[in-house]
């Protein structure tokens, strides 16, 4: 929210500003709570209203924005830690249960089932909607507010990231898993039509299937009938939509504008550039125009400081596997869990820049909670079991 042509205020305040405050606060009310013996709660929190506040007083310069954002996603990179080794069961189902309300609003969207639909949508300043039911592809018409539902999310974007990593909680699951759930990501997913979320879900159905249990092969297989099954439906209804998106040219679209944005970070002269850019010569790239600096992809960020992140990963490896080993070792129903976010983790930015959201590093927190098992300070409780 506060995206959209016409933002919602409370007594001139954006909506989404409060939203978002009242999150920060609730995450730093329970990060209190869970550590109240730990003087680092309280620091981050003091640090996230300074910082803040200083970034208002003096006109958001550059460096106090970016003090904000480090501390800001500590907090949530710590809810994500808390959440996974506390209150793992209760988080799913409450993700479960947006993504069941998002879906049907998703599903009136794709109808146009009324102006209300409309209104935290914000990618277009303008929607223009038009009759797309029983519609074959030689005479339809679509807005990208149809052809790419968002639900109560505010773009397209977000959702993926959203139903991934639901799909991450859902599947990991061993037992107590919600029985509508399957049904609610796979039309989720259908209606989103966003190829990262497609990636990503054969990424772990694949896995799943390799080195998952029985149980979790068993779901993996039904989810694949599931899909299968609402596409052959979501044709029957859409088929306009559905002969569109899945063209190979369109499908492959968004592919090449991303890979042809990330290559220019490369000089013009390197080989690997010249190469790619003679091989995609005709296909489709961004209009950047009227957008200076424009990135479509959060590799793109990566590849800028790409001696860095390599360094980086090396150096973390290995403490990562030794904290992953341990963590299976105190909670093993975390195993799963913790790898299929760690997937989410890395495919998501391929899609968007997506590296100053909140939800990214809560994410972040599920994949990477693995490090923070290693700390010397880290002193095993008990869990609620989720399994």
């Amino acid at each position: 929210m506060g995206s959209q042509h016409n933002p919602i205020t409370i007594a001139g305040v954006l909506l989404s500003q409060i939203i978002n405050w009242i999150v920060i606060i609730g995450a730093a009310i329970v990060y209190k709570n869970i550590y109240n013996k730990s003087i680092w709660p309280i620091i981050i929190i003091i640090s996230i209203i300074l910082s803040k506040s200083a970034s208002v007083l003096f006109g958001k310069p550059p460096i106090i924005e970016f003090i904000y954002s480090c501390f800001l996603f500590t907090l949530f990179l710590a809810m994500g830690i808390i959440y996974i080794q506390r209150y793992l069961y209760l988080f799913y189902k409450l993700v479960m249960i947006i993504c069941l309300i998002n879906t049907i609003m998703m599903f009136f969207q794709i109808i146009d089932a009324g102006e209300w639909t409309h209104v935290l949508y914000s990618q277009e300043a303008e929607i223009i909607t038009y009759d797309i039911l029983f519609v074959p592809l030689s005479n339809y018409q679509y807005s990208m507010f149809q052809a790419r539902p968002t639900g109560f999310l505010r773009a397209s974007g977000i959702l993926s990231g959203v139903v991934l990593f639901a799909m991450a909680l859902h599947f990991s699951r061993y037992k107590r898993r919600l029985w509508w759930g399957t049904l609610v990501l796979c039309t989720m997913t259908v209606l989103s039509s966003a190829r990262i979320v497609y990636i990503g879900y054969l990424v772990m159905v694949l896995l799943l299937l390799i080195r998952g249990d029985r149980i979790q092969r068993v779901s993996a297989i039904y989810s694949l009938i599931t899909l299968s099954l609402l596409l052959l439906l979501y044709s029957f209804l859409f088929p306009g939509l559905f002969q569109d998106f899945w063209t190979i040219g369109t499908f492959f679209s968004s592919f090449y504008i991303r890979i042809n944005d990330i290559i220019t970070v490369l000089g013009v002269e390197s080989s690997i550039r010249i190469y790619l850019e003679n091989y995609l010569i005709d296909t489709p790239r961004a209009n950047t125009e009227f957008y200076d600096g424009f990135t479509s992809s959060g590799y793109k960020q990566i590849l800028m400081y790409l001696p860095y992140f390599i360094t980086f990963i090396i150096l973390i490896t290995p403490y990562y596997l030794k904290g992953f080993k341990k963590q299976i070792n105190l909670f093993p129903h975390l195993k799963w869990v913790t790898t299929l976010c760690l997937i989410v983790f890395i495919l998501y930015p391929a899609a968007i820049p997506i590296f100053r959201s909140q939800f990214y590093w809560l994410v972040a927190g599920f994949s990477l909670s693995p490090l923070f098992i290693l700390l010397p300070s880290y002193v095993p409780r008990k869990v609620v079991q989720s399994k």
